[in-house]
C-alpha cells in the first residue's frame, strides 16, 4: 500500500469543512546482513527488493549484484495494524555485514547519509564517470515539462519524490518513487542492476535537489548526467566537477549547467 486515506478539516470560503486525503506510507525497513547487522530505513513499500539492493550498492556494502548471495522480504503487521518491513541479505564477502567492520546504522528517509563513516564509504567506491555520451539540453528541457506524467504516486498524494531515468533521446526507461529522495534514486539503481540495464548512456532526473550524497549515488550508479529539479548545494557541484558528472539544473524559470557542459550538444565550448 502506497498511500491511506485520511479524514481531515479544511478551511474554506469562511468556514471550516470535513475533507479526505490521500497521504503517502512510511514504512520502517530493517535490512539485516548475515544475520549480524542491521539498518533501519523509513521508506514508501513499493520495489523494496530494488530499494535493498540499490542501497547496498551505492553504499558500497557490495560491488556487484551477485556478492548478495541470499535475498529475503517478510512484511509484519503489528497489533495496531502498521506494516513494518524486514530484509534479510546474506553477503558473499568474508566478514561483510559484521557489527564490528561496520556499526549499526539507522538511515531514516530525510536524512541519507548518516555519519561520517557512511560518506567515506561511498566516496571510496566512487569513481569517476568515462562515459562520452552526449544529451540534448533542450530535451533534457523537455523531460522536466513532462516529469509529472511519470509521478502518479506525487499526483496522489503531493508528498512523493521521483528518480526517472531516461535515454538520449528523451525516453522514458524506468522510475520510482518514495517519500525518500534517496530511496527514489536506489531504487532506480537497484531496478538497472538487477535488470542488467545499461546506465552509462543515460540521465538521471530527481525531483528534489541535488546534494552530495545524490550526486554520490548518481555516480556509483554510472550515469553520465543527473538532472535536478532545484537549485544543488555547492558540495553537489564540487564533488559533480571532482567525478566527472554532469549536473544540470531543470527548476522553472532556470537554465542552468553546473559541470562538465561538454557532454551536451548546444555546447560550443
Amino acid at each position: 500500500m502506497k498511500s491511506r486515506r485520511v479524514r481531515a478539516l479544511t478551511f474554506e470560503n469562511h468556514r471550516v469543512r470535513s475533507t479526505f486525503e490521500n497521504l503517502i506510507e512510511e514504512v520502517p525497513m530493517e535490512i539485516i546482513i548475515n544475520n549480524s547487522q542491521r539498518i533501519l530505513i523509513m521508506h514508501t513499500p513499493t520495489l523494496s527488493k530494488e530499494l535493498v539492493y540499490g542501497f547496498l550498492y551505492t553504499d558500497g556494502y557490495v560491488s556487484l549484484p551477485a556478492e548478495i548471495k541470499e535475498f529475503s522480504i517478510r512484511k509484519i503487521f503489528l497489533p495496531d495494524g502498521a506494516l513494518t518491513v524486514e530484509a534479510f541479505v546474506t553477503l558473499e564477502r568474508p566478514g561483510a555485514g559484521e557489527s564490528s567492520a561496520r556499526p549499526e546504522r539507522i538511515s531514516y528517509s530525510s536524512c541519507g547519509i548518516c555519519g561520517r563513516e557512511g560518506l567515506e564509504q561511498m566516496r571510496r567506491k566512487a569513481k569517476r564517470i568515462k562515459s562520452t555520451q552526449r544529451f540534448s539540453i533542450q530535451v533534457m528541457k523537455k523531460i522536466s515539462e513532462i516529469m509529472k506524467d511519470f509521478q502518479p504516486l506525487y499526483a496522489e498524494t503531493r508528498a512523493a519524490h521521483a528518480a526517472l531515468v531516461f535515454d538520449a533521446s528523451g525516453n522514458f526507461v524506468l522510475g520510482a518513487e518514495d517519500v525518500g529522495r534517496h530511496n527514489a534514486i536506489d531504487k532506480v539503481i537497484g531496478k538497472c542492476l538487477l535488470e542488467h540495464i545499461s546506465t552509462d548512456d543515460k540521465a538521471v532526473v530527481s525531483s528534489g535537489r541535488a546534494s552530495l550524497e545524490m550526486i554520490l549515488k548518481a555516480v556509483r550508479g554510472g550515469f553520465p548526467l543527473f538532472a535536478a529539479m532545484s537549485r544543488p548545494t555547492f558540495r553537489a557541484v564540487e564533488a559533480a566537477k571532482f567525478y566527472n558528472l554532469t549536473l544540470i539544473d531543470l527548476a522553472r524559470d532556470s537554465n542552468r549547467i553546473y559541470s562538465h557542459a561538454r557532454r551536451l550538444r548546444e555546447y560550443q565550448g
